[in-house]
């Protein structure tokens, strides 16, 4: 639930926080007091440029740093067997917003990144079934992002899980997606509906062959199988106009928008929808 870049600390800020470990008090604090919350980042079509949905991220909005990036309270809550929660968070809060974008008239998607924890969970098909039907959203209104590195590590635990997720609607995204080594032959619509490309393999593309070729290979393979294509991190135009002309479905990335609360996503397309 970490991102590529976190723009809202510097880095000495960052480091001072990593380093002094927010502890665990402050963060049940954080969690009872409604200060965890997800912002999100556009998926921008490139062919249109129409915003198809967002990633949620999540958030620490600290009442006395400010909006904190989740180094500083991820790690912890991953030693103490909190993701859970935070997960469970982040998803109501963010079907809710998705609800209230469309009450607006925004039909978007929204992306939630899973854990192997989550994979373990049995009910966890039925369980995401009922929060949308909670929410009032189809199935389909939902994305479950899970990166490349935890398919490859957990297959045998996730294949069984990805079936069911997509019989049910919801769109599966492997997440983070670079090499390939050993998941390449397993994408497929069964498991899958999109492929999000690493930003390694984007940032700088434009102007270095062997990012281009790897890029170019993924996304045939993507095409091959039926797969909607995201490249993430895009922040320069050149890499932008390489995506387009290989055939690349979406973008995400500063160059179009930072994550923002839910409350400064409509206000965003709407001036984004202007040129």
């Amino acid at each position: 639930m970490t991102d590529e870049f976190l723009p809202y600390q510097d880095d000495a800020t960052e480091r001072l926080m990593s380093a002094s470990a927010m502890s665990i008090d402050e963060i049940w604090r954080a969690l009872v007091n409604d200060q965890l919350v997800p912002y999100f980042q556009p998926v921008v079509e490139l062919r249109s440029r129409k915003v198809l949905g967002v990633e949620a991220l999540a958030r620490w909005r600290h009442p006395a740093l400010g909006v904190l990036s989740p180094v500083t309270f991820v790690p912890i809550m991953e030693e103490r067997g909190m993701i859970r929660e935070l997960t469970e968070l982040i998803l109501e809060k963010s079907l809710y917003a998705c609800r209230d974008w469309l009450d607006h008239g925004r039909q978007l998607t929204v992306s939630i990144n899973l854990s192997a924890l989550s994979l373990t969970d049995r009910n966890l098909p039925g369980l995401l079934e009922s929060k949308c039907r909670i929410a009032g959203l189809p199935s389909s209104s939902l994305i479950l992002e899970l990166s490349e590195n935890t398919l490859r590590q957990h297959w045998e635990l996730a294949e069984p899980q990805l079936g069911q997720l997509r019989e049910r609607g919801f769109g599966v995204a492997v997440d983070e997606y670079g090499i390939g080594s050993g998941l390449a032959t397993r994408l497929n619509g069964e498991h899958f509906s999109t492929m999000k490309i690493d930003r390694a393999f984007v940032h700088g593309a434009g102007s270095n062959p062997h990012l281009r070729a790897i890029l170019q290979e993924n996304l045939l393979l993507a095409q091959r199988h039926g797969l909607f294509t995201v490249a993430m991190g895009i922040e320069e135009s050149a890499d932008l106009a390489l995506l387009s002309e290989l055939g690349c479905d979406a973008v995400q990335g500063y160059l179009c928008s930072a994550p923002l609360p839910a409350e400064g996503l409509l206000p965003w397309i709407y001036q984004w929808e202007k040129g």
